[in-house]
């Protein structure tokens, strides 16, 4: 029969009084549930231990629970269950978590329960501002983190949200025109550039790419026989726009295929491997600061591919589609008013045959499945931009 019992024991300090318990008779193992000074200290858990035992429950979760230091619950912990979470995500997102937890600051110790939406704009003006532990974040990495954070409070399950609050504003931020590098500051930089990211340069600046949908490309999206590249969904910024064939000149195309035989082309192979975007902006802005030009980074060669494509002349629908845009007006928004001549342009002569072939076709070239097998094939009716 299950019992329990209180010990009474003389010590330097005075006397003691242990509980102990048994869950069943004599062959039980006697078991220690709690030493105390105060005898009534120990009659209050002989209680605890006698009313587990008779509701046949075994009293070792209980004490555990009694005896145990709850954790509290911090914006930052839940930031690293978020973290780790998040399986579907890439490192890049996963960098931009931890970047934003450790700018944290006064909301990392609040329990996410007792954050409210003064507090949100609080930590905005905070991080606002420079001090000498933490730079000053422009409204675009604020903006970031903010997403975050908001992501982090629906995960903690508050409702609702004060980081979702309308009283929660950013700081306002001046727009740039977009610059990227005139013709002359190209020739000097393309005449720079060392022979590891020579040819994802060029094929960025020609192609209008971004430098992810560069590095990610493989050899089964390239179409040798059509003299074309597919950007995937997989490769791309996750958006049904995104998605796009574009036209190669010959000249890219034969430097492509010279960099693998035939016969080791498989599908998933990689045209530029062991490069990382770090190691192409890296190159890049050496080879500018090199040419004794304004440092430019891949990004500027995709903005202006874009701007000259407008320049020539090429309609905003056919631009979008080629930049890989959802919208027509986000492309001529971006790009409609820089100030670049398409005169000296290597590929001016290409890019308008192009544009010429696809106004003939009287379909925008999109991305489609038809090559892929067991697909259908693809008509107007999914083509999700049409010449205008």
């Amino acid at each position: 029969m299950a019992s329990v019992s209180i010990t009474r024991r003389r010590t330097s300090s005075g006397p003691r009084y242990v509980v102990r318990y048994r869950l069943g008779g004599r062959t039980y193992p006697i078991r220690h549930a709690g030493s105390f000074t105060r005898e009534r200290d120990a009659k209050t858990r002989r209680d605890f231990v006698a009313g587990e035992l008779a509701a046949g429950r075994d009293p070792t979760r209980g004490l555990r629970a009694l005896t145990e230091t709850p954790v509290r619950r911090t914006l930052k912990t839940e930031f690293d269950k978020f973290e780790t979470s998040r399986v579907d995500v890439g490192p890049k997102t996963l960098a931009l978590y931890r970047n934003a937890r450790d700018r944290l600051r006064s909301l990392a110790s609040m329990a996410p329960d007792e954050v409210t939406a003064a507090q949100v704009q609080a930590w905005i003006a905070e991080n606002s501002t420079a001090s000498e532990d933490y730079a000053k974040l422009s409204p675009k990495s604020l903006g970031h983190y903010l997403s975050t954070l908001r992501q982090v409070l629906d995960f903690c399950d508050v409702m609702p949200n004060p980081a979702r609050s309308p009283k929660v504003k950013l700081p306002g931020q001046d727009k740039e025109e977009v610059a990227p590098p005139q013709t002359n500051e190209w020739q000097a930089i393309k005449a720079g550039l060392p022979a590891k990211v020579s040819l994802i340069a060029r094929f960025i600046e020609c192609e209008g790419v971004r430098v992810k949908e560069a590095l990610q490309l493989t050899y089964g999206d390239v179409d040798f026989a059509s003299k074309r590249v597919r950007i995937s969904k997989a490769r791309t910024k996750g958006r049904t726009a995104g998605q796009r064939w574009l036209p190669v000149p010959d000249e890219l195309l034969d430097e492509i295929s010279d960099l693998v035989p035939l016969e080791d082309r498989h599908r998933d192979r990689l045209v530029f491997p062991l490069l990382t975007d770090n190691q192409v902006r890296d190159r890049l802005y050496r080879t500018c600061r090199d040419a004794g030009v304004a440092a430019y980074s891949p990004h500027d060669l995709r903005h202006r591919r874009c701007s000259l494509w407008l320049r020539m002349g090429i309609d905003e629908v056919q631009a979008a589609a080629w930049a890989g845009h959802s919208k027509p007006s986000m492309t001529q928004d971006t790009y409609g008013h820089v100030m670049i001549d398409p005169g000296q342009d290597e590929w001016r002569a290409f890019w308008l045959a192009s544009y010429a072939s696809e106004r003939s076709a009287g379909v925008v070239s999109v991305w489609s499945q038809e090559d892929e097998p067991g697909s259908k094939p693809a008509t107007e009716a999914n083509s999700t931009l049409q010449e205008s």
